[in-house]
């Protein structure tokens, strides 16, 4: 019976590690989304606010063809990874039950007291609730029914074992892996629990209780020990809330009286033990949560995005500091003391203090160009609607066009990217149009003169695959109309 587990075992790894392999093969530094097709991920969107926000990063899949990287419309889903920041958006708790056979290691291995030398292969059943913490910890609770026997050539054991146990999980694979495919988990557990069991030893021929020694009858029940159970779990996520394994496991005992001893004595080297193989089959609750933390793993940021918008933003000083900007010119100064301000400051919407104002009468051609220097111009907070100091120059440039200009109507309009969900979105950029609104109307603007609305991520006018169209994507447009009717808008 050993001969038939053990071939089962090797037909088993020689179909599962070629794919393991390629697996481990496709891994990328960049941060893959785990378990599920497209449509899983479609049905998961991404809980991050900004590229840079959280640490969950946008990328584009190593194996995108190049029809697909040429499409101006997304084409590749968001890929995330876990942070401690959003665990609260993802799911902890998982359900495993398992079937498989043990074999029962009682004396076999003590060369000085052989009692059982033969051990036979029993079915038995499984099951685990585990939380895991990280993509890398978890904590679980197992349960084993064992039913094990035995035989030499005059005698038969044949037992019964219920086992519970608490033991520590480690993805060995996430461990030294922190950027990977998340289709295969290898996990290592190591627990200690109770082990109650029934056990009788009979005679093959006559069917009695074997006599032991002191003339003890060989028929335990009621037996209880102490259980230490080492196990290592090769999982394969096959879709984003169920994962099949397969489980080897070795159960060791404090007691060597499994046998059917009526006393429960120690003695012997190894004690008594079990050998244990099992089918396991996980479920993975979500709780209407975004993601399951046994699908994902930790990664690093992807610096490349966030240096690229930093140089963008550096640059865009630059050039609203050469002289024709006199406006930049004269409140450098301010603009930093503005910016040291800010950072004592909780979530405010906007700096209310007064800001020196242009005087100087704006031109029908430079009030189109400020209008397409605020698409670009106008910076937040990240994941907030605060504005920062670097955008008031261009804002103070609007509130002189809005005063030269009593009959203008300005609609001041909020885009962003598609990184993160729809409603996310939509409230972020309803949010930050309304901020500048606010800072219109501190400045004397009539309220009644702006509307704020938001358009979420529902109008890009770049692709959403590349960092560059993302942030094309990230905007505030404005719309002027004099008597109903559109003089301007930002381009």
């Amino acid at each position: 019976m050993k001969n038939k587990l053990y071939t089962l075992i090797i037909v088993l790894a020689v179909l599962l590690i070629p794919d393991f392999v390629s697996a481990q093969g496709r891994r990328v530094v960049t941060h893959s989304n785990t378990t599920g097709s497209t449509q899983a991920q479609k049905e998961n969107p991404p809980v991050t606010t900004e590229q840079e926000e959280n640490n969950i990063v946008s990328v584009p899949d190593e194996e995108a063809t190049e029809e697909e990287e040429n499409d101006e419309a997304p084409t590749r889903d968001i890929k995330v990874f876990y942070t401690l920041e959003k665990d609260s958006a993802f799911a902890h708790w998982s359900i495993a039950v398992g079937i498989g056979a043990s074999i029962f290691d009682g004396d076999i291995r003590e060369t000085a007291k052989r009692v059982v030398p033969t051990s036979r292969l029993d079915w038995g059943f499984t099951g685990v609730i585990e939380r895991t913490f990280n993509p890398i910890l978890g904590l679980g609770l197992g349960y084993a029914a064992m039913p094990y026997s035995a035989k030499t050539e005059t005698q038969q054991v044949r037992g019964f074992s219920n086992e519970w146990d608490v033991f520590l999980s480690v993805n060995m694979l996430n461990l030294f892996y922190r950027s990977r495919p998340q289709k295969w988990g290898i996990f290592v557990n190591l627990g200690m629990g109770m082990s109650y069991y029934n056990a009788k030893m009979t005679d093959r021929n006559t069917g009695e209780v074997v006599i032991g020694n002191g003339g003890n009858p060989m028929d335990l029940k009621g037996g209880v020990a102490i259980v230490w159970p080492f196990a290592a779990l090769l999982e394969y996520n096959f879709s984003k809330d169920f994962a099949a394994g397969f489980k080897a496991e070795y159960r060791m005992h404090d007691k060597d009286n499994f046998e059917g001893h009526i006393v429960n004595v120690r003695q012997g080297n190894w004690n008594d033990a079990f050998e244990v193989f099992t089918l396991t089959l996980r479920y993975k609750p979500h709780f209407k949560k975004e993601y399951h933390v046994r699908n994902y793993h930790y990664g690093d940021p992807d610096m490349n995005d966030i240096e690229k918008r930093l140089a963008d933003m550096e640059e865009m000083i630059r050039n609203m500091a050469k002289p024709t900007d006199t406006c930049c010119i004269n409140n450098t100064a301010r603009i930093a003391e503005l910016e040291e301000l800010l950072k004592k400051k909780p979530d405010t919407v906007v700096i209310v203090e007064k800001v020196p104002e242009p005087v100087k009468t704006i031109t029908v051609e430079e009030t189109k160009k400020i209008f397409n220097q605020a698409l670009r111009g106008i910076q937040f907070e990240t994941a907030k609607a605060d504005i920062k100091p670097i955008s008031f120059p261009i804002l103070n440039n609007i509130v002189t066009i809005m005063r030269e200009n009593p009959e203008y109507q300005l609609e001041i309009i909020g885009h962003t990217d598609n990184v993160a969900g729809v409603e996310y979105n939509q409230d972020l950029s309803e949010r930050r149009a309304n901020s500048v609104r606010m800072y219109l109307m501190d400045r004397g603007i009539d309220k009644n003169r702006l509307t704020a609305v938001g358009k979420g991520l529902t109008q890009p006018i770049a692709t959403n695959s590349t960092a560059e169209g993302r942030q094309l994507n990230r905007r505030v447009e404005f719309v002027v109309t004099q008597n109903g009717k559109i003089i301007l808008k930002s381009e």
